[in-house]
């Protein structure tokens, strides 16, 4: 397993909501979830292009 689906999965355990988080817990929480959308998104960018869908008239 890569380290960016174990973050994932570390991640998918904690609820910001329901648990007692101080401030700087809350902040790390949603840069990491930052983080992960990012790459996720280069990798979607890595693999399908920039604008897989775009098609020239």
């Amino acid at each position: 397993m890569s380290m960016w689906h174990e973050a994932a999965d570390a991640l998918g355990q904690v609820d910001p909501e329901t648990e007692e988080l101080t401030v700087d817990q809350r902040l790390k929480y949603a840069e990491v979830k930052a983080l992960l959308s990012i790459g996720q998104e280069l990798s979607r960018i890595h693999e399908e292009g920039i604008n897989p869908k775009f098609t020239s008239i």
